[in-house]
């Protein structure tokens, strides 16, 4: 999903910042590179190119350790994944989101 309407502009850049590790089990957040443009949003909108938009798309997987931070554009599609329920806990992130100066409303 992506956490706002789509814009020319990047209305809000998001961080996360690792209080602890986290780790595959944990189901890490997975951003999908290169979607933040209209183009691939309207592909994301559309039911029949949605699904083999989700399977072509190079992603990223958050693995981080304590203290690292992720900055993202918050139009890009992005979803966190499953807990194991062998091996995974709850993670704790910090995240605050940075309004930009040149998106007006």
């Amino acid at each position: 999903h992506p956490d706002l309407p789509h814009r020319t502009e990047a209305p809000l850049y998001v961080i996360f910042l690792a209080l602890q590790d986290i780790t595959e089990p944990m189901g890490p957040t997975t951003f999908l590179l290169g979607t933040h443009t209209q183009q691939e949003r309207s592909k994301f909108d559309d039911l029949q190119l949605k699904d083999e938009q989700l399977a072509k798309a190079k992603s990223r997987l958050a693995l981080l350790n304590k203290g690292d931070a992720v900055l993202f554009d918050a139009r890009i599609l992005h979803c966190g994944n499953a807990n194991d329920e062998q091996g995974g806990s709850t993670r704790a992130m910090f995240n605050f989101s940075f309004r930009n100066p040149k998106e007006v409303g």
